[in-house]
């Protein structure tokens, strides 16, 4: 029988060309993850590294197909393909191999989900429903204090690990989570320990005593239109739906702060678009969150449209805000909101480095500023509510005071226990504000935690620790006043951040906590609506970087 010796030779050079495809994907793969992505951080440029491999397979697939319906050679395309294919299945296959037997993390003996040993992705669609704080919660009462919830992370609920990440001897530093602004950066998101420092001193003069005074004079205007609204709902005879009108006060002051220029929520006695979409775009981010990689992604890649549309139309916003200061002669700007001192810091305030700060640092001010307020106030008439003695209590101490001095208000031990109380259990960041361990790792609480780790260090759950806190999920203030042994372990309480990572903005906060909180119960009895019992609040509540509180509905009576 004869044989084609040329087809012969052509099927045997084919299958070399298949066999050299494949043994060169399996090496590049293998670089790929152990020469390359192993090594440091990656997530800024997660965007890139998806859209290369797009348009590579997409293209080697479109090639393959039109070369075989138009008759061409398609050898080298299909080689092309079985040596990208067999690149992305060695590295995942790598990738997979790495975490789950030869990790540090899994070196070190740190146990968790085998799902979020192997990617984020698992963690991002498991607290889609109810919560990255419910989620770490139920993984605590499982795994215990320290836990692998990532291939490079451990979410740790022993008191110590705020100390221990925040801390003045501290070596670690913020994780690529705080690189949500990208290419923008604030206050906030800035990661760089010197930079960090240097962009704080310059947010320092804002937050002075004659400063300090300004705003609240502009906060007590705030309060008392949001108690006006109140006492005309007294005369329509309607319940106070509370969650609203916390959110419209709060951002309504931080709109003023930023820019002298309040979203006139109250006064409008309804939402603010841009606010609408703010909060539409936290939905979103809240539980990608724990893959900062996968948000960058979605920021630069993904179409601007429906919540991440909402995002850029909120910075957008923000930016027009600047210009339009910037345009109006900002640098000269009497009026002392954070943009004026902001402006007045810059040695190059229109320089496109200048500009950008100041985007990103007032779009961090509206919404770390905004969002914990209402969180809170709403966690103080909840409880109150529940138990109006605390009422009656703090009334006794407004008696004959004058409510609108900051010092007298300071000076008020149940008022500020409710405050205090509150911020434990109403926590303003549930799970967010991760660090990063350094090149000689972090001992926590006895455990030694491997160097470029990330840790989260989940406030709701530590603050609702029994051992630090007796009666732990209950709302007692005496424990911060005549019950002080209810409180086992202090360390365990961070509502605003530790030294030079705390709240730069903690006392106006409060301020606001207490001129509101102050005002509302001098001129008001309050109670529970029909049909509520006041648990929405942390019921409904969702982790969406800030908290996301559930509806309180209460009735108000003039005192």
């Amino acid at each position: 029988m004869a044989i084609d010796l040329g087809s012969y030779g052509l099927e045997v050079r084919t299958v070399r060309l298949n066999i050299i495809s494949i043994v060169l994907g399996i090496g590049i793969g293998l670089y790929g993850h152990l020469g390359l992505f192993i090594h440091g951080e990656w997530h800024i440029q997660a965007p890139f590294i998806f859209l290369f491999h797009l348009i590579l397979y997409s293209g080697l697939a479109a090639g393959t197909v039109a070369s075989q319906y138009y008759g061409f050679d398609s050898k080298l395309w299909i080689a092309g393909l079985i040596t990208s294919v067999s690149y992305l299945v060695t590295m995942l296959s790598s990738i997979f191999i790495y975490r789950v037997f030869f990790h540090r993390l899994t070196r070190a003996g740190f146990k968790g989900p085998f799902t979020m040993r192997v990617s984020k992705l698992f963690h991002v669609w498991s607290c889609r429903a109810s919560g990255n704080h419910h989620l770490l919660g139920g993984l605590q009462k499982q795994y215990g204090d320290f836990i692998r919830t990532g291939p490079s992370e451990i979410t740790i609920f022993h008191p110590d690990v705020f100390v221990a990440t925040d801390g003045p001897r501290t070596e670690c530093v913020k994780s690529e989570w705080y690189d949500l602004l990208f290419p923008e950066s604030s206050l906030l998101t800035t990661r760089a320990r010197d930079l960090h420092d240097a962009r704080r001193r310059d947010w320092k003069e804002c937050f002075g005593p004659q400063a300090q005074a300004h705003h609240f004079a502009k906060t007590v205007k705030h309060v008392e239109m949001l108690s006006d609204m109140i006492e005309n709902q007294i005369e329509e005879a309607n319940p106070s739906q509370m969650r609203d009108w916390f959110y419209w006060l709060g951002f309504d002051i931080m709109g003023d702060f930023v820019f002298s220029k309040s979203f006139n929520m109250l006064r409008d006695h309804e939402w603010h678009h841009m606010v609408i979409r703010l909060q539409r775009a936290l939905s979103l981010l809240g539980p990608a969150s724990p893959a900062p990689w996968l948000i960058q992604i979605a920021f630069r890649v993904a179409p601007r449209i429906g919540q991440i549309g909402d995002w850029f139309e909120m910075t957008s916003w923000t930016h027009k805000q600047i210009s339009a200061r910037l345009e109006a002669g900002g640098e000269k700007q009497s009026a002392p909101d954070l943009v004026h001192y902001l402006l007045e810091k810059s040695a190059e305030p229109r320089s496109a480095e200048g500009v950008r700060r100041m985007r990103g640092d007032s779009l961090n001010a509206i919404v770390a500023g905004s969002e914990p307020i209402p969180v809170v106030l709403l966690g103080i008439f909840a409880e109150l509510a529940r138990k109006p003695h605390h009422v009656e209590l703090i009334y006794a101490e407004l008696a004959e005071r004058d409510i609108t001095d900051t010092k007298v208000l300071s000076a008020l031990p149940h008022l500020n226990a409710v405050i205090q109380e509150a911020l434990r259990l109403y926590t303003v960041l549930p799970t967010a504000g991760s660090r990063k361990t350094g090149k000689n790792g972090v001992t926590i609480g006895g455990v030694f935690i491997p160097p470029y780790t990330t840790i989260v260090n989940p406030r709701y759950c530590i603050h609702r620790r029994e051992d630090c806190f007796e009666q732990a999920t209950e709302f007692i203030p005496e424990r911060w006043t005549t019950r002080r042994e209810m409180v086992r372990n202090v360390a365990a309480y961070s509502p605003w951040g530790t030294a030079h990572h705390s709240c730069i903005a903690r006392v106006m906060a409060i301020d606001v906590l207490r001129i509101t909180a102050a005002q509302l119960i001098k001129k008001y009895r309050f109670n529970l609506a029909p049909g509520e019992t006041g648990h929405r609040v942390l019921e409904d509540m969702k982790d969406q970087l800030a908290p996301n509180p559930g509806h309180l509905a209460l009735i108000f009576e003039k005192r």
